[in-house]
């Protein structure tokens, strides 16, 4: 079977021309034709002179055959040509849609739906299975096809196509070699003449299918990260949901504890301000009074709180006090002695949401405020019994050292007179018993002095004032000038500032120092050198010598009365000079202390606060 055959083994081989659908109407109007001409012929014979008859038939008989000859070609020898020539055109439409069909860039399948027999394939067809054309024309459609493997499969396949008459379904076909690929199927089922046809068109989807598995596998893997983002948002939200819950909690403990550090802060203010009340020199009444006035500012709710305070019998309050049942107390005790108490009072409830009357820090703040109190009123009555001792010490000292003086003059005069006109005159004994009488007095009336002058540093010292450090340096050593030329000694200082102070006690006060560093000296020529400079808000000066040093045993009396660390024979002096200094800088405010080493000379170190100009 050819290829031209096989298409017209199911074409329709009898197509008659449209020219011939109405012959009935051609052969009305040929007869009509003919009978016209013919009564045309007649007349005219009619006009000519008369013939013979034999002559009028056989121009008849030729008339008709002339009139006849065209209309039996019409209907014998002319619809054959035309069937041929309608033939060709029709193979040569065949060739052309043929020629379509075999570039067609999908596979074409012509297939019996009774047994499933390939009639007709392009070459698309043999190309992507492998097979020669003559090879799959013997084979059938589940041959070739993987998804309709038998007879059966085909049978509900063709049920299906006549059914819907257009079916599209994915298949898998098979190639000579066994391998398989997937396709697009479009089958329609096709009924021409008496025969029908199954039409499949079969398209290669193999790159289709991979970019739809690579698709299928990046949505996947996109999926997968969706549901992997997705979880872990989810787990930063909860996390940041967490966060924000523990970020809310703290800044409600940060605002309930910023509340509270305001709280503390003003108890705390409270308690400062009244320890700087201790500090000033103010009666206990006077403080007391302010005590009071400090406490309704250190409460939670200061525009209602009230305090007084009871102290021997004596009343000191705030002035919108009143007592009410919104109370708390707390005794003064001194000494193991109640002296009084502290109340404190709301003149109105608080907010039921609070604890108790007070808070617990208020509880704490009134406690430790009648504490603070009896410390304070226990120190204010020692400092004033202190203040009476010292006095009436400093007074029996100065009147003990100025009227001691005059017996002691007497003593070491009568002495003198008596050492003066009887020396020699009596044994040796009496002469050493003598200079023994004359020594004493003379070292009494010398502690007497000191002692005197010890005294007076607290009774007699003058009103500070601004005073040049360098002229008070230099009236010192002018007062020292026999002791420093005797010695062979050399005195120098750094620039010195001027201070508030006493210029008498200060000029005494290096004297003493400038004296000391001279007096316990080497055998090399002594050297004092005085310095000074500013630490925050006090002047540090320093006496540095190179004397004989200070052993570590003694520091700790080097500033008390009548101490010595050498004998009077090996260094003369009472012992009393290093407690003036330490007295005179104890009322400047200042401090005085001593670095030495034993052999390598001492510095003596004292500070002397900024006050007023100086500022």
């Amino acid at each position: 079977m050819t290829k031209d055959e096989v298409v017209y083994s199911y074409g329709d081989k009898d197509k008659t021309p449209s020219v011939y659908k109405s012959p009935y109407r051609l052969l009305i109007i040929m007869a009509l034709s003919i009978f016209i001409i013919e009564a045309f012929v007649m007349i005219f014979l009619s006009l000519l002179p008369p013939l013979p008859l034999w002559i009028v038939v056989l121009i008849d008989s030729a008339l008709l055959i002339v009139l006849l000859s065209p209309t039996l070609y019409f209907f014998l020898f002319h619809p054959l040509v035309m069937h041929i020539t309608e033939r060709k055109r029709t193979e040569d439409r065949l060739r052309l849609f043929r020629s379509l069909i075999d570039r067609s860039n999908d596979a074409i399948f012509v297939d019996d739906p009774q047994t499933g027999r390939i009639l007709d394939v392009n070459d698309k067809a043999c190309t992507s299975l492998g097979y020669a054309r003559e090879e799959l024309l013997n084979m059938q459609v589940f041959d070739i096809e993987a998804v309709l493997p038998d007879d059966f499969s085909w049978k509900e396949h063709v049920n299906e196509v006549t059914r819907k008459g257009y079916v599209v379904m994915e298949g898998r076909h098979r190639r000579r070699d066994g391998t398989t690929f997937p396709v697009e199927v479009n089958v329609s089922y096709t009924v021409i003449g008496k025969n029908s046809y199954t039409v499949a068109v079969a398209r290669d989807i193999t790159e289709r299918k991979r970019a739809e598995e690579a698709l299928r596998r990046a949505y996947d893997e996109l999926e997968i990260r969706v549901r992997e983002r997705t979880a872990e948002l989810t787990k930063t939200n909860e996390s940041l949901k967490a966060e924000i819950t523990e970020r809310k909690r703290a800044e409600e403990k940060l605002r309930r504890t910023t509340y509270d550090l305001g709280e503390r802060i003003k108890e705390l203010n409270c308690l400062y301000a009244i320890s700087n009340l201790e500090k000033q020199d103010i009666s206990l009444e006077d403080m007391l009074k302010r005590t009071v006035e400090l406490i309704p500012p250190a409460y939670q709710y200061p525009e209602i709180t009230c305090a007084r305070v009871i102290f021997e019998n004596k009343e000191f309050r705030t002035s919108n006090f009143k007592k009410t049942i919104w109370n708390q107390r707390s005794d003064i005790i001194v000494s193991s002695e109640h002296v009084g108490y502290l109340e404190v009072c709301y003149l109105e409830e608080r907010p039921k949401s609070d604890e108790g009357p007070f808070l617990k820090e208020e509880r704490d703040l009134i406690n430790a405020i009648t504490e603070r109190l009896g410390k304070t009123i226990e120190r204010k009555r020692w400092t004033a019994e202190l203040a009476r001792s010292n006095a009436e010490l400093e007074q029996f000292a100065y009147v003990a050292s100025h009227d001691l003086q005059e017996p002691l003059r007497m003593i070491s005069g009568f002495t003198q007179l008596l050492e003066r006109r009887y020396k020699g005159k009596l044994d040796r004994s009496a002469d050493e018993f003598i200079a023994y009488i004359v020594d004493g007095a003379t070292r009494m009336q010398r502690m007497i002095e000191d002692l005197l002058a010890y005294s007076r540093v607290g009774t007699r010292g003058k009103p500070f004032e601004p005073t040049n450090i360098e002229a008070a340096f230099d009236q010192a050593v002018a007062n020292l000038k026999v002791i420093i030329e005797e010695n062979n000694a050399f005195v120098t200082h750094d620039p010195l500032p001027a201070i508030m102070a006493d210029p008498t006690q200060i000029i005494q006060l290096f004297q003493n120092l400038i004296s000391n560093g001279i007096k316990f000296r080497r055998e090399e020529p002594p050297h004092v050198h005085v310095s000074a400079r500013r630490k925050e808000n006090e002047w540090v000066f320093s006496v540095k010598d190179n004397g004989i040093g200070i052993a570590p045993e003694f520091f700790g009396r080097l500033f008390q009365l009548f101490q010595r660390q050498y004998t009077k024979s090996e260094y003369p002096g009472t012992g009393i000079g290093l407690a003036i200094c330490k007295r005179i800088v104890e009322r400047h405010g200042g401090r005085i202390w001593a670095e030495s080493e034993a052999g390598r000379g001492s510095t003596f170190y004292f500070t002397i606060p900024v006050r007023n100009f100086q500022q």
